[in-house]
């Protein structure tokens, strides 16, 4: 069996490591036709600061608690020790203790369940719950990276100290840092002998925090509704998935209409590219095993979208578009071309072959599969690149029902 490995030069190596092999992960597989930036600007409207390969939401709370952690430290203490060295070293003893407690078995969440002492992962919490940590205002990062950010708080410019200065500190937790500075801008309270028997269950006045932060910052969003709507939850635990959720929600009388188009939007675009994909898929087959390989999905598709689709008469490329500006304009007239023949029954198969390969070289360049036969990788009968797009459904449940469950405890 083939495997991945890597020298470990840095952090900044070993992230970008990780972010190809984020790639393996089920939503995350190689975008061929470019359509990933639209997907996940929808998904950040639906579950914002949540990402694929997030597995509990205790983790946004042990990474602040390891940061409090080293602002208490004395200066002695912390002599040598860097809050980038600090946070490594303490999350990997956490990696290693919950391991041991889940005893080395997948399924619990605990990142990294796999290693043994002194095994190490290419991306720790820290680098996963980042941008969570900062959406729901757990750390007051500025934006800033991981590393720039920890950077920043041993060296700060000048910018930095006369804001400080001018604003002063206004975490939750002034009389309980008493003690010490707020160093990190922590926006959540300190809590004593928080790695004590510690598991990934939330405690309850986590939840509580967890849930006001959601309600607050994405107010009127998905996520915000699925802890206040029961009926919109009951069929999100109900769902297999992120589009029988949209179609059943879609009908939902106490849904809000600004979620409910948004849930439209999203479960049409997958079901209109799906199209793209097979064909894809379809191009691959005839071209390496000369068979016919998903034509009949094809023709499914082909003879369905139309009901397939929640809201046909509706859809508008252009509503997609606001909510992913960084997508590449060739991109966009991909969609905008898929679409217009979709609407004309694809009465050219040439057509829409030489979209596809087209766009795919727009994505890859000189690694596109159709235009440069770069076919290594393609096997009989075997599905390459994404089907319906999840929009983070599974991650955005696993850290909903970690709130609930806390809550109703």
């Amino acid at each position: 069996m083939a495997s991945i490995g890597w020298i470990d030069f840095s952090t900044t190596d070993r992230n970008r490591v990780g972010s190809i092999l984020d790639l393996l992960r089920p939503e995350g597989m190689v975008d061929e036709l470019g359509m990933g930036t639209m997907r996940d600007g929808l998904a950040n409207q639906l579950f914002p600061g949540i990402s694929t390969i997030q597995t509990r939401a205790k983790y946004f709370f042990i990474i602040p608690y390891i940061l409090y952690d080293y602002q208490k430290l004395k200066p002695a203490q912390r002599k040598g020790k860097t809050p980038s060295r600090y946070l490594e070293e303490q999350e990997y003893e956490i990696m290693w203790n919950l391991a041991d407690k889940y005893r080395h078995e997948d399924g619990s969440g605990v990142i990294g369940i796999t290693k043994k002492r002194p095994e190490k992962i290419v991306r720790r919490p820290s680098a996963i719950y980042w941008n969570g940590l900062y959406t729901y205002q757990f750390i007051d990062t500025s934006g800033l990276g991981v590393e720039g950010f920890l950077q920043q708080t041993v060296n700060p410019n000048l910018d930095s100290l006369l804001s400080s200065f001018m604003e002063g500190d206004d975490a939750v937790n002034d009389d309980a840092d008493a003690e010490y500075e707020n160093t990190f801008h922590l926006r959540i309270p300190p809590k004593l002998n928080w790695n004590e028997n510690l598991t990934l269950d939330l405690e309850q006045d986590e939840a509580e925090l967890f849930m006001d932060r959601i309600l607050s910052i994405s107010k009127n969003k998905l996520i915000a509704e699925l802890l206040i709507n029961e009926d919109l939850w009951s069929l999100f635990q109900q769902a297999g998935n992120f589009q029988q959720f949209a179609l059943a929600a879609s009908s939902l009388g106490t849904l809000p209409a600004s979620i409910r188009d948004l849930l439209i939007l999203a479960h049409d675009f997958s079901a209109l590219m799906h199209g793209a994909h097979i064909t894809y898929n379809c191009l691959l087959q005839k071209m390496v095993f000369d068979l016919d390989y998903y034509t009949g999905e094809w023709e499914t598709w082909l003879e369905n979208i139309q009901t397939n689709m929640i809201d046909y008469d509706n859809f508008n490329p252009e509503v997609l578009f606001s909510y992913s500006p960084t997508t590449r304009s060739s991109s966009e007239q991909f969609v905008r071309e898929w679409w217009k023949q979709t609407r004309l029954g694809f009465p050219d198969l040439n057509k829409r072959n030489d979209l596809v390969k087209k766009q795919e070289a727009m994505v890859k360049r000189s690694k596109a599969r159709l235009l440069y036969n770069k076919t290594d990788e393609v096997r009989e009968g075997k599905w390459m690149g994404l089907k319906h797009f999840e929009y983070r459904f599974g991650q955005g449940r696993t850290i909903l029902t970690d709130i609930k469950t806390a809550l109703n405890q």
